[in-house]
């Protein structure tokens, strides 16, 4: 066999090797993402470490605040909402106190997409909530077709871009 060849089979042996691997890796993301909607939970984690699990119950006991706000997005006409939520700030104070010394917070969708915010976001009173109803009904997850089970929602910014739907963690970190 010419050393070209064997070159060509090492590399494809070594590409089916990481495929299977990063098959394997996304198909337990795939499992523990689908377990967060279908739960109607998103995690909290610090530092790579899940520091809460946080539900649709435990939002409710926060006592949840309705606003209405403007939904604008890329694929509609903005539309007036009246949303229903806690303030990131009550959130992590309850459930996970030490995540508020961070100084990195990001929003993570089911969906793959992320939203940073900075820590003086975070800290601004009444600015960044999560979400869980939407014009007096609980919202409805990515696979039912709504923007949950939560959404989070930067109040006062003037465009959406920035929310993040399908919450499915916020990652923290120092």
């Amino acid at each position: 066999m010419k050393k070209a060849n064997k070159i060509v089979y090492i590399t494809l042996a070594a590409l089916l090797v990481a495929t299977i691997v990063l098959a394997l890796l996304n198909g337990m993301d795939a499992q523990l993402k689908r377990a967060l909607e279908e739960n109607r939970e998103f995690l909290i984690t610090l530092d790579g470490d899940t520091a809460a699990t946080v539900g649709l119950q435990d939002l409710i006991e926060l006592e949840p605040q309705e606003f209405t706000t403007m939904l604008a997005s890329s694929i509609g006409v903005p539309r007036e909402v009246t949303l229903k939520g806690v303030e990131l700030r009550s959130i992590l104070q309850a459930l996970a106190p030490k995540a508020l010394e961070a100084q990195s917070f990001i929003f993570l969708g089911l969906d793959g997409y992320y939203s940073p915010l900075t820590s003086a976001e975070v800290y601004e009173a009444e600015k960044i909530y999560v979400c869980f109803s939407m014009d007096g009904e609980i919202m409805k997850s990515q696979s039912e077709g709504g923007y949950g089970p939560f959404l989070m929602v930067i109040r006062g910014s003037r465009f959406a871009q920035r929310w993040c739907k399908y919450v499915g963690e916020l990652r923290v970190e120092n």
